[in-house]
């Protein structure tokens, strides 16, 4: 068995694997790769046996912020094996792999999105999300013109990206968003259905929305600073909702949206759903990124900010599903 970088040439035979472990399909998978602005072969962690990609193990590398500061991270996506090759600890030896390789890279965090005990044996930690859930009804105010982002308008695409910036470093482990070929591509693809709310010729803010079932969920949220006095961004959240469900053809929704958006602007209902999982991978970088750390855990680190930004339900960290991989 060899344990090693993917090659560029190998790129669509790779695909092929992850398809075929997968049920998102092949786009999904080619979309994760052509659209990422900092896409690195190198990343991509791989196990062959005769010639063949039988494991593999794909490091995003992002930022986000944490405590208003940008740190260095690696996303672990894409752990596939193929099935007659499970239970030989390959998918184990891959991670201690793509452990190094973010260490050979400087990036202090590592995240991932699961539950196996795989990943806390090899010392990631869960922090725990947390959504709140309420309806909301249908009107089409005017105080907004609410509409869909114009992704083919350069100009727009930068003012939502300063909005984004500033806006998103006030929770912890929100992707930094710091190439416009990343909202070109990424988000435009992951976030399809993004409208913004413009008053006077300034856009004061957008929400990302995608339709569940029984109702819709907020993939991102952004409010200008300008906003954020109007009850923390609640009249602009409910404002913009209010619309995107009237062009629904409905009279109300149930929202799910994630609970530290303003202390979950006292929604009947704050629940835990799921978690992220954080790894440390450079602790003594780390220390020196936070001036005065006060953190004992993992969670503690991504859920403590500092006031006045600390609200009720103790928690700011956020991770927007369209950064998801």
């Amino acid at each position: 068995m060899e344990f090693r970088a993917l090659r560029p040439e190998e790129l669509e035979t790779w695909l092929d694997h992850v398809t075929s472990v997968f049920t998102g399909g092949r786009q999904y998978f080619s979309n994760h790769w052509h659209n990422d602005p900092w896409q690195d072969a190198e990343g991509i962690r791989i196990a062959v046996d005769k010639g063949t990609i039988v494991s593999t193990v794909r490091v995003f590398i992002r930022k986000i912020f944490l405590h208003g500061e940008p740190i260095t991270v690696g996303g672990i996506g894409e752990v596939s094996t193929s099935p007659e090759y499970r239970r030989r600890g390959i998918a184990t030896q891959l991670l201690k792999d793509s452990i190094r390789f973010m260490e050979s890279r400087d990036i202090v965090v590592s995240v991932l999105f699961g539950s196996q005990r795989i990943y806390s044996i090899e010392g990631w930690e869960k922090v725990p999300r947390y959504y709140a859930r309420q309806s909301f009804r249908a009107d089409k105010q005017s105080e907004w013109e609410v509409r869909p982002a114009n992704f083919d308008d350069a100009v727009e695409v930068k003012r939502i990206a300063d909005l984004y910036n500033g806006y998103a470093r006030k929770f912890n482990g929100t992707v930094v968003r710091d190439e416009i070929g990343y909202w070109t591509q990424w988000v435009r693809t992951e976030s399809p259905n993004i409208y913004v709310a413009e008053r006077d010729g300034n856009i004061e803010g957008y929400v990302s929305v995608t339709r569940r079932e029984d109702g819709l969920s907020v993939k991102e949220f952004i409010a200008s600073e300008g906003a954020l006095e109007e009850e923390n961004g609640k009249h602009l959240f409910e404002g913009m909702l209010s619309y995107v469900i009237a062009q629904m053809d409905t009279e109300s929704l149930e929202v799910i949206y994630p609970a530290p958006i303003a202390d979950g602007f006292n929604a009947p209902v704050i629940e835990e759903q799921g978690s992220a999982m954080y790894h440390i991978v450079q602790p003594a970088v780390l220390s020196e990124k936070m001036a005065s750390p006060t953190f004992n855990s993992i969670p503690n680190l991504l859920h403590n900010q500092p006031a006045p930004l600390a609200q009720g339900i103790q928690s700011h960290h956020i991770f927007w599903y369209t950064d998801g991989f």
